[in-house]
């Protein structure tokens, strides 16, 4: 084998790795500390200073920022990026070829007097940046990797790199949101009647369990998507028809829906004692629990049989707990 076709056979072999050690991080990390994670392991093989991962909304040619991860960047970085954005020729470029990574000089004078700046201001000589457009959600997943002004050089080799590192990035993302949905759920003490999903602060959706979709739909029958039909923040949402649950992690939401249609029937006395029978308690666990007598739970649990036209507890915790149609 030629010295060409080993540095390609290792070259091969070291990009294999890194995609299956971004695979075990979307699995073992929480959502928090994944990006972290992940761009410490892309600096193994692609070697970078400091970096920004993020998703963007494209509009009027524009990007308008939904999440963002600064990696060895201060805070501030985020805002003085955006004073200049209008005059940031990255933005063209990148977008004129979604998935091909860029190299731009930011001391250069050709990059502007806005890049230049921001460049000087930060102690970045280079960028290299590659941006994924989602087909349905039309959000870019962007990445870009920066280098000191005396550091080595991006090459084209580097682009190719992060050309092909950035769709394993982007399935590593959703793994990861996945698998933050799923250690939810088993977490969850009654899980089944919930339905979990992610979304930015801007209420766009970035992961979504299916029954999650459909107590949208059962609230907002219109409603096609990726936005949410309401502003979402901490307090979550209480409608007709669903209850959400909002969390924050980061600069994202996990969400927990849950529908109405069986809760609204009750009184808030016949709720309490419902989710009692629900988890499984005897008449005096629950009695005990509300500070009432066993005849009084009696008298709720028949006005609870009546208005929910059942016949036995284990039907009023399958109503409760049932997974969302």
């Amino acid at each position: 084998m030629s010295r060409h076709d080993h540095g390609q056979a290792s070259l091969l072999e070291a990009f294999s790795a890194t995609t299956l050690e971004l695979q075990r991080l979307a699995q073992d990390k929480d959502i928090e500390h994944f990006h972290e994670a992940a761009l410490s392991c892309i600096s193994q093989l692609l070697p970078f200073d400091s970096a920004w991962w993020g998703r963007a909304a494209l509009i009027d040619g524009l990007p308008e920022e939904h999440s963002s991860y600064l990696y060895r960047l201060p805070r501030s970085y985020l805002s003085d990026w955006q004073s200049i954005r209008h005059v940031d020729v990255t933005i063209d470029r990148v977008h004129d070829a979604p998935g091909q990574a860029v190299i731009v000089d930011m001391r250069s004078p050709t990059s502007g007097s806005g890049l230049n700046w921001l460049g000087e201001s930060y102690a970045i000589g280079e960028l290299l940046c590659v941006v994924y457009v989602d087909p349905q959600t039309h959000l870019s997943d962007h990445l870009t990797l920066y280098r000191v002004p005396d550091a080595a050089r991006f090459t084209e080799h580097d682009c190719l790199l992060l050309t092909h590192l950035m769709r394993h990035l982007v399935a590593a993302v959703s793994a990861n949101q996945i698998r933050t949905l799923v250690a939810m759920r088993e977490a969850l003490t009654h899980p089944r009647n919930l339905a979990l999903a992610v979304c930015d602060q801007h209420g766009t959706l970035h992961c979504a369990e299916h029954g999650f979709i459909d107590l949208l739909l059962s609230e907002w029958p219109d409603w096609t998507g990726p936005c949410l039909p309401v502003a979402m923040d901490a307090e979550g949402y209480e409608g007709k028809h669903l209850q959400v649950e909002a969390s924050t992690v980061g600069d994202l939401y996990l969400l927990a829906a849950r529908s109405r249609t069986v809760l609204m029937q009750l009184s808030p006395r016949e709720n309490a004692v419902a989710q009692g029978f629900g988890e499984g308690k005897t008449y005096k666990e629950v009695a005990r629990d509300l500070g009432m007598s066993p005849n009084t739970v009696r008298h709720h649990i028949r006005a609870i049989y009546s208005k929910l036209g059942v016949k036995d507890k284990a039907r009023i915790a399958h109503l409760l707990h049932a997974p969302p149609d």
